[in-house]
């Protein structure tokens, strides 16, 4: 099969993680298709020469992107799809991108490139396996990345591969009097007693289970340890996430690959198997150090914006599932008041006493998120539809 590997940037200024990537697959036998990176900003033209020696190289500027419009309106579909599932309306003023028009981007580009198969990984994680440490040093073990995924993807009802991560969670060790009441307006709660115990445990480490691997269904998929059958799109939902703007600035929203592990879970055709494979996410940057958000400004930071992020997903994340949003708000705002008070006491950080404000607005806003939904709905069933049925590398592609 043709395996692109996707990564968003919005600098491409070093080979990393990518080289590792590609050694990885070099060492087990694979060989890749083409890499392809969707970046926002600039780009380092020898960091740009030093990857093409090795492999095929797709570039995507976000909104600039002519080429492939053209290649798309060739195939008879709209500017209005093209603009509502590739495009950024606020790049130009913010620099930002929603994490969802981040992966469709690469997703259209892989599917126009003729890949049968599209990895993502993140560009903190790496392709090998945390499975503990030994008199305090890190203990690693390689890994067949693209083989692990590629072994349950050769199954013909599988559409989708994932897994974890080995490392720091991305929720800091830490405890205080009201953080319950935070998880629980984060829609966090099932992590509170990981979270809660690892301030004296181990520090909310995750090791890989390289030992007893545990495989099984899920619908969850995590976006940096993915891979994707191209040819099933065309009967799935790719990612899906908004913003939204609050005193002055402008926020992400998180969870863009939750669309897909519920657009996989819902049908009867296709599974999504969870390959308990943790590849290593250095998630704060500085491993093996431990964590401290209270010290470290940029985990603060981290937090800050991962809840930001998880508040503007979280009401239609409960709208699409079937839950009743109105007494789930009711709940959750209630917590939020009491919960922001605490950690902005905690933290001394008074950013956070603004996430009651956010979560109401959040599902004040959830009719205008249900209407850019709708778009990517149309959007998507006209680009995989016209590609498809032009014979256009979907299901025409012999391995």
């Amino acid at each position: 099969m043709r395996i692109s590997l996707g990564l968003i940037m919005k600098d491409l200024i070093t080979t990393e993680p990518i080289f590792d990537f590609l050694d990885n697959a070099d060492s087990y036998g694979h060989e890749l298709y083409n890499v392809i990176i969707v970046y926002s900003n600039k780009i380092d033209d020898e960091v740009v020469i030093k990857i093409r020696k090795r492999i095929n190289l797709e570039l995507i500027k976000i909104n600039e992107d002519y080429d492939m419009y053209e290649q798309l309106r060739m195939q008879g579909i709209s500017q209005k799809s093209i603009d509502d599932i590739l495009k950024s309306d606020i790049l130009g003023n913010t620099g930002k991108v929603a994490y969802g028009r981040n992966r469709n981007n690469v997703i259209v580009k892989a599917i126009l490139s003729g890949a049968e198969v599209l990895f993502f990984v993140d560009t903190d994680v790496y392709p090998k396996l945390l499975v503990g440490e030994k008199d305090g040093v890190p203990e690693y073990k390689d890994v067949d990345f693209f083989g692990r995924h590629m072994d349950y993807l050769k199954l013909e009802n599988v559409a989708v591969t994932t897994s974890d991560y080995s490392g720091y969670y991305i929720i800091p060790p830490m405890f205080f009097e009201g953080m319950e009441k935070l998880f629980l307006g984060l829609q966090k709660q099932d992590a509170y007693d990981f979270v809660r115990k690892s301030l004296n445990g181990n520090n909310g480490m995750n090791y890989d289970n390289y030992y007893n691997r545990k495989v099984r269904e899920t619908n969850k998929i995590l976006g940096g340890n993915v891979a994707i059958k191209l040819s099933c799109l065309k009967e799935l939902i790719p990612f899906f996430s908004t913003h939204y703007y609050l005193d002055g600035e402008y926020y992400l929203t998180r969870g863009e690959d939750t669309l897909l592990g519920i657009s996989v879970s819902g049908s009867k055709k296709y599974k999504c198997i969870d390959i308990d494979t943790k590849i290593f996410h250095n998630t704060y940057g500085d491993y093996p150090n431990i964590p401290d958000i209270k010290r470290n400004r940029n985990i603060r930071d981290r937090f800050f914006y991962a809840s930001m992020g998880w508040i503007g997903r979280n009401p239609f994340l409960n709208w699409i599932q079937g839950f009743n949003v109105s007494l789930i708000y009711e709940e959750q705002i209630s917590a939020m008041k009491i919960g922001s008070k605490a950690i902005a006491n905690h933290l001394r950080d008074d950013r956070f006493l603004i996430l009651p404000t956010a979560l109401e607005l959040s599902y004040s806003s959830l009719n205008s998120t249900i209407f850019e939904y709708n778009k990517l709905l149309n959007a998507w069933n006209e680009i995989s539809k016209k590609i498809n049925s032009r014979g256009d590398l979907i299901e025409d592609i012999v391995s």
